[in-house]
């Protein structure tokens, strides 16, 4: 049974009847499975309707009366035990099932699975911690349904962008709202250049070691009670906390190395690559043979003849990995505590780039009659090093000198050991480590939950939370003023940006959880919650560093200062919000919940909004008329349904108001223009969301989870252009809606469970249709590639159409109209066509695992299917004809009069005829399935390590990413792309190779 965080957390006093007292009986109530306990188990006096629930820790008090001697135990989805009554009682429940006992953390508490009316998929700390990657958020994807992670590089650390249920909105934010202990954090990358790529992402920051359970609200019923900011669905973190039981330190220790994963991208060597340039120069100029040509760049270039130089193989590396991981755990009286330490460093797969966390956490809870109190602290501190290429195709990236700059009969050094070919971007030398360029983003982040919880009795309760989270950003960028050829201009130049985001979230809830007739079941919940959120940056930069060939490179040592910026902003938010649930007989569910959010990002005269769901459960195994409440196959059935709308205020602090900004001066007067026009109308963007789902459970082993959902956003927040008389561009606007539905399958099957075997399978699949119904005019909005046009997916691709290579003359071919099948070999006449879309159509993942006598093993899958991917610098990686390193099949099969049939055009130099222009010939498929864990671990026999006073041994290998299978006419370092399906310059997909050892003392 996963460990159910959910039941640490949750709290329900709940009063079963009280008679006439004459014995006093204590106890705790835990997890056969885990250890953990049990948060709601029911305590009833045989023979009587005296009871109780155990509260926040498993434990229960209890006055039975006189005569009676024999307490029963009960949670759904745990046997039931009864067991006669003593003080100081231990009772431990086994489970049932695998699923109908888990807990779900959700708005501003926990449910019960088996109550809970909306969409969410859990993730444990079990799964979590197979992955060995710098941000847990990638362990979703292929882990739940629903989940879409968009990043095209693996460099550790760098942000991605995340979709849960598809993309909701035309122009403001797509992210999830980040929930991490009760708390909304920042999820907002941040750094000098948006459009690098290269910014790091906040969610590294969380050490996956310390986290307990990752739950992902998808429906209205799950995610309404957070209003405004739950538009594109909610991840709630809930981290680990001491249990009862004795004091225990718990080690991880991981080490291993990453490597480059399987890929297509092959270079031609020196001896094809000159034979191809020597052929398009012939083609192209027809002054010389082939022969001639070769003759000519041979000298040209300074080749002697032989020598041959793999450029991306020298800049790539087997990078050293390690994780570092202790805490120590348990509970004292009253007071649980967990605290922990982390360090983690990751070489990155290119050379320079690299990955550095230290962690540290404190987890304390504890109870005092009435109250229960505590504090959820943690701190980060995260070093991020190198430049991740995505598009923009920057010479100082070492991948884009690599692949664009430099060539196979370009050596490495020069005879004396001196790095080559400075003048044009040599990799090795711009990575130099004492002289080369930086490019370093170290961000810190303090995370703090203070809270206090009343209880007054009757399952009445108040709790106040101070969340405070706490995000710091410092990157700097040197070009060096020795191997930089942009910087020895200056010499050198360095850029400096600092900034800080701050969140702080005050929360005050009323609740009420009751069960009276042993049948009816209500929670009832009023909450007021504030938030303050303020950022600031500074931004500065200094060149002519005197001593750059002496190794100095700090901003400090520049001789001349450049321009400076700084700038803040601050939007506050007030919510009042409710949250009702009933049940009755365990099968008959309900609940509704309500907010009222107040932002000041909107317009004066819309500035308060209403966010709103109502959902129900029916448990229909449960109802005697059906026959089914005995039935041996299918244990527990459930129908669902919801429906309610929630917002999305992501968009500038201050969008909807008249501003102004200063810094623009001129000749040292100050000065400030408008940036922004007033629009006191501007609103919420609303996003109203319906859910229906059956859950079903067969045998008390195989569950099966079905979900079809539609989600239509409308008064979606659309930035509409301004005449340029305003001396603006855009102003945002309530115009447009878009659409996504589908349908998500789950299924999880505990195929095998005896004494020393268990065996254990999954599936998911998500289908995800997304759809613009609506923009600011009707006509679309038309960009180099892609079109924005109701009727069709958000950023479809719109391209001209390539149809092939004529074999009779050798240039390429494009489709000429919009329809049909007639061509032209002039790249200008073509028309453009829809054609197709970057989400994929469906995504999703599998894997199985088994233990059998200490041993365990896992394989898990991760696949997408119907995605397009454009690469946008097909022209200069490999496919070009102006001079760059070609890949190996376009030099071997590029059409010639002896190879007529051959798959890629004439290679001519300059590329007349638009061969390698933006056209759907660079546009492939993006499905793939990829290998994406393996793990093999032993844990000794306990008899063994207890000689050695420890309670647990587990040795263990994991593999991430082995092998990705991609579609034929994929070519690339990984089908993943950024949320525009384009690719270029990537950072190659890598794997990663470990060993560890997990030690209980």
């Amino acid at each position: 049974m996963e460990k159910r965080l959910t039941m640490i957390l949750a709290c329900l006093f709940l009063s079963l009847g009280m008679a006439m007292a004459q014995t006093q009986v204590t106890g705790v109530v835990t997890s056969a499975d885990d250890g953990l306990p049990v948060i709601g188990a029911s305590v009833l006096v045989v023979g009587t309707s005296t009871g109780t629930v155990t509260d926040v820790n498993g434990n229960f008090n209890l006055t039975i009366p006189n005569g009676k001697t024999t307490l029963k135990f009960q949670y759904i989805g745990m046997e039931t035990k009864t067991l006669q009554a003593k003080n100081d009682m231990k009772v431990s429940l086994k489970s049932e099932s695998k699923d109908i006992d888990e807990v779900v953390v959700t708005g501003y508490g926990v449910q019960r699975k088996a109550s809970f009316t909306g969409a969410a998929s859990l993730m444990g700390a079990d799964k979590l911690e197979k992955k060995n990657d710098a941000n847990f958020v990638k362990t979703l994807e292929g882990g739940v349904t629903g989940v879409q992670m968009n990043n095209s590089s693996s460099m550790p650390g760098t942000w991605g962008s995340v979709f849960v249920r598809g993309r909701t909105s035309l122009n403001s934010g797509t992210q999830p709202l980040y929930v991490i202990d009760g708390v909304p954090v920042n999820s907002d990358a941040d750094g000098m250049n948006s459009t690098s790529n290269n910014m790091i992402d906040p969610m590294s920051s969380v050490n996956p070691n310390d986290i307990e359970s990752v739950t992902v609200l998808k429906d209205a019923a799950a995610t309404a009670i957070y209003g405004s900011r739950a538009g594109n669905g909610v991840i709630v973190i809930k981290t680990k906390n001491g249990s009862q039981g004795k004091f225990n330190i718990n080690v991880d220790v991981k080490q291993g190395f990453t490597s480059m994963a399987n890929n297509n991208m092959d270079f031609a060597n020196a001896e094809e690559t000159m034979q191809l340039y020597a052929s398009g120069y012939a083609a192209r100029y027809k002054d010389g043979t082939q022969a001639e040509y070769y003759d000519k760049l041979k000298k040209k270039y300074g080749w002697d003849g032989t020598s041959s130089y793999d450029w991306m193989d020298k800049i790539s590396r087997k990078g050293y990995y390690q994780d570092y991981n202790v805490n120590v755990s348990g509970q004292s009286g009253n007071t649980s505590y967990y605290v922990s330490g982390g360090y983690l460093n990751t070489d990155g797969l290119i050379i320079g780039s690299g990955f550095k966390r230290y962690s540290g956490r404190a987890n304390v809870n504890s109870t005092f009659k009435m109250f229960n109190f505590g504090a959820n602290v943690s701190y980060s501190y995260a070093i991020k090093n190198g430049f991740s290429q995505s598009t923009s195709g920057s010479m100082s990236n070492a991948t884009v000198a690599a692949i664009s700059s430099m060539q196979p009969f370009y050596p490495f050094y020069n005879a004396d050991g001196s790095y080559a070919n400075v003048d044009l971007y040599n990799p090795l030398a711009l990575q130099d480590k004492n002289l080369g360029d930086i490019n370093e983003t170290k961000s810190s982040t303090i995370n703090m939950s203070p809270y206090l919880q009343i209880n007054f009795g009757k399952g009445i309760y108040f709790k106040t939370t101070l969340g405070v989270n706490l995000y710091d950003v410092r990157e700097y960028q040197y070009w060096s003023g020795v191997y930089n050829p942009q910087g020895m201009d200056y010499p050198g130049m360095g850029q400096q940006y600092n900034s800080h985001t701050s969140t702080v979230t005050w929360t005050n809830i009323l609740g009420w959880n009751y069960t009276f007739n042993k049948l009816h079941n209500i929670s009832l919940m009023l909450g007021q919650e504030s938030q303050q959120k303020n950022y600031w940056y500074e931004y500065y930069t200094g060149d002519n560093f005197p001593f750059a060939s002496s190794g100095m490179r700090d901003l400090t040592t520049a001789g001349h200062w450049g321009d400076s910026e700084y700038y803040k902003k601050e939007a506050n938010l007030a919510s009042y919000f409710m949250d009702a649930h009933y049940s009755y007989a365990d099968k008959y569910y309900l609940s509704a919940s309500y907010r009222r959010d107040g932002s000041s990002v909107f317009g004066s005269k819309n500035r308060w909004g209403d966010f709103w769901s109502v959902g129900a459960k029916w448990r229909f195994t449960a109802e005697d008329w059906l026959g089914l409440s005995n039935n041996n196959i299918l244990t527990n059935g459930t129908f669902r349904a919801s429906y309610g709308t929630v917002g999305n205020q992501d968009i500038g602090y201050y969008a909807a108001r008249g501003f102004y900004a200063s810094g623009y001066n001129y000749h040292g007067t100050s000065g400030m223009i408008p940036t922004t026009i007033s629009n006191d109308q501007l609103t919420w963007e609303v996003s109203k969301k319906f859910d229906i789902g059956v859950d079903l459970q067969f045998i008390n082993r195989l569950n099966l989870s079905l979900d079809y959902y539609s989600e239509k956003t409308t008064d979606a927040l659309f930035e509409v252009p301004l005449s340029m008389t305003t001396g603006m561009t855009q102003t945002y606007k309530n115009i447009g809606s878009m659409r996504n539905r589908g349908i998500e399958v789950a299924l999880n099957a505990n195929i095998i469970h005896k004494k020393d075997f268990d065996w254990n399978a999954y599936a998911n699949l998500t289908w995800n249709q997304n759809r613009v119904l609506a923009l600011s005019t009707d006509k679309p909005i038309e960009n180099t590639y892609n079109i924005i046009e109701s009727g069709y997916a958000y950023n479809e691709f719109y391209l001209k159409e390539y149809a092939g290579v004529d074999r009779e003359t050798g240039k390429p071919l494009w489709y000429l109209e919009e329809k049909g099948d007639k061509t032209t070999t002039d790249y200008n006449a073509a028309a453009k066509r829809h054609l197709g879309s970057p989400d994929p159509k469906v995504y999703g993942g599998f894997g199985t695992s088994a233990n059998w006598k200490g041993f365990d093993a896992s394989i898990t899958f991760n696949y997408r299917l119907g995605a397009k991917v454009l690469d946008r610098g097909a022209q200069f990686t490999g496919w070009g004809m102006k001079g760059r390193t070609p890949l190996e099949k376009v030099a071997l099969n590029s059409w010639t009069e002896t190879n007529k049939d051959a798959a890629y055009p004439q290679y001519i130099y300059g590329d007349p005829y638009h061969a390698s222009s933006e056209s759907s010939r660079f546009l492939m498929s993006g499905n793939f399935l990829r290998l994406s864990n393996i793990t093999l671990g032993y844990t000794l026999p306990q008899n063994l390590v207890k000689k050695a006073f420890m309670e647990k041994v587990r040795v263990y290998v994991s593999i991430d990413n082995l092998h990705t299978w991609t579609a034929s006419d994929f070519t690339g370092y990984t089908p993943e792309t950024y949320d525009t399906g384009v690719i270029a310059w990537q950072y190659p997909a890598t794997a990663t190779f470990i060993g560890g050892v997990q030690v209980t003392f």
